[in-house]
């Protein structure tokens, strides 16, 4: 998506003023790196894993909103059934977050409200959340659930803020100490004294007041009170209010660690909004559900932009894949621009000239040829009038008769059919650099062996292998036992902490009417799956297939009930509800669905560890005179593994490119 993204600015207007050409290199088939999807049988929609963008993704909006109205197909393609951006992402205010109550699992249910501004909106610039800001929010939000707790004290609950109820007034000293700590905002010379004293006192009365251990919503409550509480004494405490550095001040520091630092109650480290943070970031470091790490400083800046930030609805849904629905139309775009795309281009190494001051060549397994009068490689096919990607290439376009699927995997056989080596001044004048993190480990050795900011950043920047699978049942969601369609849950059981209920998706595909399915689940969660590997690579990805087949085995028997209790049996999962499965048990029966093993270089997610920021190189500091970065790994502001960090990359990268200023039309920059 950042090489996309970056393509997309470069060829704004006349841009054959600027440059000659423009070529995106792409090894396989299909567009959109870990965000490229594709059909199957019966034109399922394959996925990498869960995409869901939140309402805050003001730069990716932005773009696909222009996407959109370029292609203008209400115009261009009126029996396209998905013509305007609006039909390909809809609101999904529905959230639920799984929680831990003694030995049992409840489902905390919840809905963002939505607000009348829409994300991406044209001339909007967006803007930066401050430290301030974010305070100010904090301390609004830890106010209005103080007061809802007063409006219901009279019903349910018995509040009081001393050992004296009769005589204290709880509430009051809620107010006062948030009050007091809004003071240190505009006073910092009493910050400490205000985020440590007052919050407090007036929070250890509030703790004493609830039901905390029977009532589980009053749990909850105290818990988010801490979260919040904590959150403000640590950017007041800790001097985020005038650190030049922002939010990036407590980078070297591991989130948890960080809300223990200030206050925070113990049992939130165990709050579902927090482990549904590092569930939605993958944040565990080597995939070890042991070894929670998420920067501090990026888990603050992430949660106030996706709450204080979102647009129409916190989530939004993709209505198809995303490949049919972000991918196709932005590369039909390009395409009418006369970007040029060469598919089945693996790239494999960069190489730097005499000086090592730039990139003088590349090397490239070109690894299939086109057919005798095809000139350029078609990726799309139609699905009910939709362009989508195939899950195999379009053969009758290519001369090779044997199996392909395997060119997207780093890991297969290498039966190139030529090597090309692309050279500066001939084939290329500069370099965009869009792999993923992975990736760069592999074909640039050369620039990590000469720059050590390279070497290091490759060294501390970590990734991690993610684990997948969808289903198709039968039965209806409430016929199953669900009855809030459309949710996203995270906070659950490892390995797959995290399920999306995607109906929404179904109308796009066409099963037999006697095996159609009415539901349609999304489940995903890190894997302990290191790389580089030992051995033949083959092996080791059938190994973590087997291991991964055994994963979601184990969970659909012993804890998709919680979900969807009409599913399962005193025996385990009923497999017989599955669309498409037969008689078939286990996982002879999961190997029918779609089951992705995300462990090659270029599908791994980017972590955000402590202390990895400073190690991040930005996309206009490759340090060699013709390369620019684009990525999530690199340097953008938004540090972390996402669509939105993946555009404003890219439209950093072009921006260098064109000459421009970092910031140039990007929304809500976070960079100090």
């Amino acid at each position: 998506m950042a090489g996309l993204s970056a393509a997309w600015r470069l060829s704004e207007g006349q841009w054959r003023d600027r440059f000659e050409s423009i070529t995106l290199y792409q090894r396989g088939w299909r567009l959109g790196g870990k965000g490229a999807s594709s059909r199957g049988e019966h034109d399922r929609i394959e996925e990498h894993g869960l995409h869901i963008w939140l309402g805050s993704y003001e730069n990716a909006f932005a773009l696909l909103r222009e996407c959109y109205a370029e292609l203008d197909r209400e115009h261009t393609d009126p029996g396209c059934p998905i013509r305007t951006w609006d039909q390909a992402l809809v609101p999904s205010e529905e959230l639920g977050m799984a929680d831990r109550f003694g030995d049992d699992w409840l489902i905390w249910s919840g809905k963002f409200s939505r607000t009348p501004e829409l994300p991406g909106e044209p001339g909007a610039t967006g803007r930066e959340l401050t430290v301030v800001e974010f305070a100010g929010r904090t301390l609004r939000l830890l106010l209005d659930f103080a007061e809802s707790l007063s409006a219901t004290s009279g019903r349910d609950l018995s509040l009081s803020a001393s050992p004296t109820p009769e005589s204290a007034d709880w509430i009051a000293a809620v107010r006062r100490a948030t009050l007091a700590t809004l003071a240190a905002l505009i006073e910092p010379r009493t910050a400490e004294a205000a985020a440590a004293g007052f919050l407090t006192e007036a929070l250890d009365a509030v703790r004493e007041a609830l039901d905390y251990e029977r009532r589980p919503e009053h749990k909850r409550m105290w818990l988010l009170m801490s979260l919040l509480a904590a959150t403000a004494r640590g950017l007041i405490a800790d001097r985020l209010i005038t650190d030049p550095a922002g939010f990036r001040a407590i980078n070297d520091e591991e989130y948890s660690a960080w809300l223990l630092r200030h206050g925070a109650d113990a049992d939130v480290l165990d709050f579902p909004l927090i482990r549904g943070m590092y569930d939605m970031v993958f944040g565990y470091e080597d995939g070890d559900f042991a070894r929670p790490a998420f920067a501090a400083g990026i888990a603050v800046l992430l949660t106030g932009i996706a709450l204080f930030q979102y647009k129409g609805a916190f989530f939004w849904k993709m209505t198809a894949g995303m490949g049919d629905v972000i991918i196709a139309p932005i590369y039909q775009a390009l395409r009418r621009r006369g970007v040029r795309f060469e598919f089945f281009h693996r790239v494999d190494a960069l190489h730097l000239d005499a000086h090592r001051h730039c990139i003088d060549a590349i090397t490239i397994g070109r690894q299939v040829e086109l057919a005798d009068g095809v000139d350029t490689y078609d990726p799309l096919i139609p699905a009910s009038g939709l362009p989508v990607f195939p899950a195999v290439p379009r053969y009758e376009q290519l001369k090779a008769t044997t199996e392909l699927a395997d060119t997207e995997s780093h890991f297969s056989p290498r039966a190139d059919t030529e090597t090309r080596v692309l050279c500066r001044g001939t084939d290329f004048d500069h370099v965009v650099l869009a792999a993923s993190l992975g990736m760069v480990e592999l074909v640039a050795a050369e620039l990590i062996a000469d720059r050590p900011e390279w070497k290091e950043m490759t060294a501390h920047v970590r990734t991690v292998a993610t684990q997948s699978f969808q289903l198709w049942l039968r039965p209806t969601e409430s016929a199953l036992g669900w009855h809030r369609p459309g949710v996203t849950t995270s906070g659950y059981v490892s390995p797959f902490d995290t399920w999306a209920s995607m109906g929404q998706t179904l109308w796009a595909e066409h099963w037999p009417e006697s095996d159609e399915p009415q539901t349609v689940a999304y489940f995903c969660g890190a894997l302990d799956a290191q790389w580089p590997t030992t051995g033949e690579p083959a092996d080791y990805v059938a190994t973590q297939r087997k291991q991964v087949l055994a994963n979601a085995v184990d969970y659909l028997n012993r804890h998709v009930g919680m979900y969807l209790p009409g599913a399962v049996t005193e025996g385990g999962f009923s497999w017989g509800l599955l669309a498409g499965a037969g008689r078939r048990q286990g996982a002879a029966a999961l190997e029918t669905q779609h089951v992705s093993v995300n462990v090659d270089p270029s599908d791994r997610y980017v972590l955000s560890l402590p202390g990895s920021d400073k190690y991040r190189l930005r996309p206009d500091e490759s340090g060699y005179d013709n390369l620019v970065l684009a990525g999530d790994w690199t340097d953008s502001g938004m540090n972390a593994g996402c669509i939105e960090a993946a555009v404003i990359s890219g439209l950093q990268a072009a921006n260098a490119l064109l000459g421009y200023g970092r910031y140039h039309r990007i929304r809500g920059f976070y960079m100090p």
